[in-house]
């Protein structure tokens, strides 16, 4: 796997090196907490709908009151539906949730049921490129999404676009043995048009 260094020394040269190796599992969009990773996803789900690209997967939408994170609306890609995922609780309110982890959102079930039948294998089978937001502290410890994503990354030619925070990244990587893995931070240099090219090259 190449540092998010390497790629930005040489892109050209890495982005031929690519598809010499035929790289088409996992694409990595990273960066710090509320640093714009899903605003960097959104805006590429756009530009991939405009080439009429079928889409798959669940994409986490900020819900914002005073200036604070307060929740997120899970966002189907393949129907577009809408649904409550999770809102703001200070840890003390949240012990039946995540009781052996340190998570300040309570999880709605509805979002959460919504969540499954996104990433279903049914769902997914047909579609060339699958978005998962995010892969986080829950998945790291076999919760949230984490046990649809042996069967997902099985699925031949899906291309897959995880969202993942900076400092989870190292393990996210070594507990699915990613070692092909195409990394892109939200703060490199035409991270939108890096992610654009890469995914429009695999149709």
């Amino acid at each position: 796997m190449m540092s998010i260094s390497d790629i930005n020394k040489n892109y050209d040269s890495f982005y031929k090196a690519v598809y010499k190796e035929n790289l088409k599992y996992r694409i990595i969009i990273t960066g710090d907490v509320q640093s714009g990773k899903s605003t960097l996803a959104e805006n590429l789900i756009k530009k991939l709908r405009k080439k009429n690209i079928n889409l798959c997967g669940i994409l986490a939408k900020g819900l914002w009151k005073n200036n604070k994170r307060h929740g997120f609306d899970l966002i189907d890609l393949k129907s577009n539906k809408i649904t409550p995922l999770a809102v703001y609780a200070p840890l003390d309110d949240n012990k039946t949730n995540n009781s052996k982890i340190n998570v300040c959102f309570k999880f709605f079930q509805k979002g959460i049921d919504a969540g499954k039948k996104a990433l279903s294998i049914e769902k997914c089978k047909n579609s060339k490129i699958i978005f998962i937001d995010e892969i986080g502290k829950l998945e790291l410890k076999g919760l949230g999404w984490a046990k649809y994503l042996k069967e997902l990354i099985e699925i031949p030619d899906l291309i897959h676009i995880w969202i993942v925070r900076e400092s989870l990244l190292e393990k996210v990587c070594e507990i699915w043995k990613i070692q092909k893995t195409y990394i892109i931070n939200v703060n490199d240099d035409n991270a939108l048009e890096k992610l654009t090219k890469i995914c429009l090259k695999e149709q």
